[in-house]
């Protein structure tokens, strides 16, 4: 193989893929509008965090964390690893069953559920299944166990 290909590859994978040209006018300042608008967007665009949001709600309604992980059929070692890593974003199947033990309306499910980069599909059954159990307040799991396993879905 060529040694100039390989230096080439090798050039573009620490520069991320970015190209000659932007790694230029990044070392030569040009770009310093671009990533200060972009900074500025970020600062004032950005909701508060999964980890935020998560204790909010539980503060809000009043109950303890041990309530709220037992309910929710978590482990207490994973619970304390959300408490403890304000950026630990747990499995969405975890995140649904925190929105359930909250007894979460679906606008302040679909928030948590966004803020750990997830949402409810319409497109999907799974998803649609849980939709259905928060809209009709059916938020003990024993009960939407029984539905997700009549449809055929993974338990909580």
């Amino acid at each position: 193989m060529r040694a100039d290909l390989l230096w080439e590859c090798e050039t573009y994978i620490k520069n991320r893929g970015v190209s000659e040209e932007t790694n230029a006018a990044l070392r030569t300042g040009m770009m310093d509008i671009r990533i200060s608008e972009v900074d500025a967007y970020l600062r004032y665009n950005r909701d508060i965090s999964f980890n935020e949001r998560l204790f909010l709600l539980i503060d809000r309604t009043g109950q303890r964390d041990s309530d709220v992980y037992k309910k929710a059929k978590i482990d207490r070692r994973l619970f304390s690893k959300i408490r403890s890593n304000k950026r630990y974003i747990p499995s969405k199947k975890t995140v649904i069953a925190l929105c359930l033990a909250l007894e979460l309306n679906r606008e302040e499910a679909d928030a948590l559920l966004s803020s750990a980069g997830y949402s409810l599909s319409r497109s999907d059954d799974y998803d649609l299944a849980i939709a259905f159990c928060m809209d009709k307040k059916v938020f003990d799991l024993f009960e939407v166990n029984e539905v997700m396993v009549h449809f055929g879905f993974d338990m909580f």
